[in-house]
């Protein structure tokens, strides 16, 4: 008897135990040799009553057909560990409603073995996968104790399968897997301006996204969205807040999570602009609103950092792309300008990147050759960036030493930091590699030396914005879906924007209506009842309360508050400055409705796109000043009092012209120019050099 757990994951470990058992020993799998225990995955409960639910597809099904499911605590049975003793005592006693025995139906169980496991079937598995219309309930069977392996494979095994696809390979509109999303969405809602333990957010995810499997691949996850090191892509949407790994192991050698920190990017929001959140379609899980289905970025985030994964029968390998070159090519898009051909690009990778033909790119390390001395027996080389996704330790395993073991190379220092690479090579005289440098062969010391390496667009596998699987030939493809998906978000945004605003304006416009008649005696509230009061609105056509009225089906069924915000107003609203404040606000809420009525999709893009420039120029600028000014205490111990003094007189004023280059006219009276000097603020208020100038400088700006 197998006993695993009742998810996805439990379904594959038997399918990994029947698979061993038919490779082996088949004739056991003829002889109905082998059963499995199952037990609930879900139970809801409402009071003493109790459902017991065996598959997400059972669940599901319930919360459609039954309209209170919502009043109902939902909890889910990760694994067998989660029953108490006593429900387990409950199993057990009725061993025949839970015992499950598999039965031999000839050849098409066997045929359904190798289909779902037999390497050499990867192209099967892909139609098998993409056939599959959604999960069977195997609890509706006639004979529920009793499963063929063809049903197990084709109804059971075949979720794991589509859930292993979701994991592994990102949505092409934002570049996410689930868990990213997950951690996202997390540190949006709950750590959006405030540093927390990785260890402590691997648990918040786990407990406001529903996430049903173990922490460890959650801290990893939130790991490599920290990363910054060469290769780990080009804008890390997390901050590293202490050892988050070099590339020297490619990030293996990152510090514990309950030692390192983290915290929202400050170009998130700049990227996943907070006006989306209202029109995101958001999932449900366990009775509880989740992360969205997908959000909606101003750039397409899938080719800035890229995407990798391996997910049964389907593999993804996306490359990154230069995030400025995107943005142009975004910008190109909403001008309707044919977009220009890109190369990928890393984020501080010295090496070559070209183009070898359609779809394909050479990419190479540096090796450079050192002065020779005067009758030296070897000439020294200096390897100073190998290809990316090479990482420094593997590449002196398995290329350097074997190297030096063949007696190609005589030996090599390293003297690598955690940023950069360098490998000093002494290649002995009269060798073939010795030859290859003096000779100029480039290539030739290259392919010895395994510096290239070539990538490819091949493998394009990303799911669209109905969570389909599709496999994009050209990155262009991935702007055209991106882009109508995009479009239409501003469409629905700008429509929600001036639904709310409309509703803020009908707010004021009442209230000043009301102290305007108050005032004038239109209407008299002392010595009267409220309900008086109210039908006295009511024939004057004031609003229920705009704010809560669009909840309502109906707004003349609102309960008896729906004048609070008029009959609840302070006495100091009928003051002459309060009413003036009132009313200023209402026209300043009429100049917003008109500004945003004179908009379109494509002026709402282009200025997002202008703040996250504006935004990420002020933070580069805050990076180099910072950088400055941590490094000037080295160089007054070197002796350079004079340059350090010069540079400490002069910061004000070359912030000042840097600042007006950054901020041209037109963004000056945006939110991205407020919010731009508020991170440059935070920054300096950390600095301890040059603290006063840079404070009086803030301050004089």
């Amino acid at each position: 008897m197998v006993m695993t757990d009742q998810d996805e994951d439990g379904a594959h470990i038997r399918g990994l135990i029947v698979n061993f058992l038919h490779s082996f020993w088949p004739s056991l799998i003829r002889s109905d040799f082998i059963q499995y225990f199952v037990t609930p995955l879900l139970k809801a409960r409402r009071g003493s009553e109790v459902i017991s639910f065996y598959s997400n597809s059972e669940f599901e099904k319930w919360k459609r057909d039954f309209a209170s499911s919502k009043k109902y605590s939902i909890k889910y049975y990760k694994g067998l560990g989660t029953s108490s003793a006593e429900e387990a005592r409950e199993y057990f006693a009725e061993m025949d409603r839970h015992r499950v025995q598999f039965v031999y139906d000839g050849e098409k169980d066997d045929e359904s073995i190798r289909l779902a496991f037999d390497k050499s079937r990867a192209d099967d598995r892909k139609i098998w996968i993409a056939r599959a219309s959604g999960g069977t309930d195997p609890r509706m069977h006639e004979n529920l104790n009793q499963r063929t392996y063809s049903e197990f494979i084709n109804e059971e095994l075949i979720d794991f399968s589509r859930l292993d696809i979701r994991r592994s390979v990102p949505n092409a509109i934002d570049g996410l897997k689930p868990s990213q999303r997950k951690v996202l969405y997390t540190l949006m809602q709950r750590f959006e301006k405030s540093e927390v333990r990785v260890a402590q957010l691997a648990g918040a995810v786990a407990h406001s996204c529903a996430y049903h499997h173990g922490e460890e691949p959650l801290i990893n996850t939130i790991v490599r969205l920290a990363q910054d090191f060469v290769g780990s892509g080009n804008l890390n949407l997390l901050q590293p807040i202490g050892q988050f790994g070099t590339r020297l192991t490619g990030g293996e050698d990152c510090a514990s999570a309950r030692y390192i920190y983290t915290a929202l990017s400050p170009l998130v929001r700049w990227i996943f602009p907070r006006s989306d959140d209202s029109v995101l379609s958001y999932k449900e899980e366990d009775n509880m609103r989740i992360e969205p289905q997908w959000f909606c970025p101003i750039i397409p985030m899938v080719l800035v950092n890229g995407a990798e994964g391996i997910g049964t029968g389907w593999a993804t390998k996306v490359l990154c792309y230069n995030p400025k070159q995107i943005i142009r090519n975004v910008q190109r898009m909403i001008d309707g300008q044919p977009l220009q051909k890109m190369v990928p690009f890393y984020r501080n990778f010295t090496g070559t990147i070209k183009e070898a033909n359609e779809g394909r790119f050479h990419i190479s390390g540096t090796v450079a050759l050192r002065p020779l001395r005067k009758n030296a027996h070897f000439i020294q080389a200096e390897i100073t960036e190998l290809p990316v996704g090479i990482w420094t330790q593997k590449y002196k395993e398995r290329v350097l030493d074997v190297l030096a073991k063949d007696g190609i190379i005589s030996g090599y220092k390293e003297l690598h930091t955690e940023n950069t690479v360098r490998f000093l090579l002494e290649l002995p005289k009269g060798s073939g590699i010795w030859s290859s440098a003096n000779g100029g062969r480039k290539h030739a010391l290259h392919k010895t030396l395994k510096l290239d390496t070539v990538l490819g667009t091949s493998s394009m596998v990303l799911f669209d914005e109905n969570n389909s699987l599709r496999r994009f030939t050209r990155i262009e493809e991935i702007f055209e879906l991106f882009f109508e998906v995009r479009r239409q978000k501003y469409i629905e945004r700008r429509d929600h924007q001036i639904d709310v605003l409309g509703a803020k304006l009908r707010f004021y416009e009442n209230q000043c209506r009301f102290v305007e008649a108050v005032l004038n005696k239109e209407i008299v509230i002392e010595g009267k009842d409220r309900t008086d009061v109210e039908s006295t609105l009511r024939q004057r056509n004031f609003e229920p309360d705009p704010l809560k009225a669009p909840n309502h089906e109906d707004r003349n069924e609102l309960n008896k508050s729906e004048f609070s915000y008029l009959l609840d107003m302070p006495i100091i609203r009928l003051s002459n400055e309060e009413m003036k404040s009132l009313f200023e606000t209402r026209d300043a809420k009429m100049m917003e409705m008109d500004t945003l009525k004179g908009k379109d999709w494509k002026d709402m893009w282009h200025e997002d796109l202008r703040n996250f420039t504006v935004v990420s120029y002020a933070l580069l600028s805050t990076f180099i000043i910072s950088l400055i000014c941590y490094k000037a205490p080295r160089y007054v111990i070197m002796g350079a009092v004079k340059i350090v003094v010069l540079v400490c007189l002069c910061m004000p004023i070359m912030c000042k012209l840097l600042l007006s280059l950054i901020f041209s006219k037109e963004c000056k009276n945006s939110e991205a120019y407020g919010r731009s000097f508020l991170c440059l603020t935070a920054h300096f208020k950390r600095l301890d050099l040059f603290k006063p100038k840079f404070s009086k400088f803030i301050q004089s700006t």
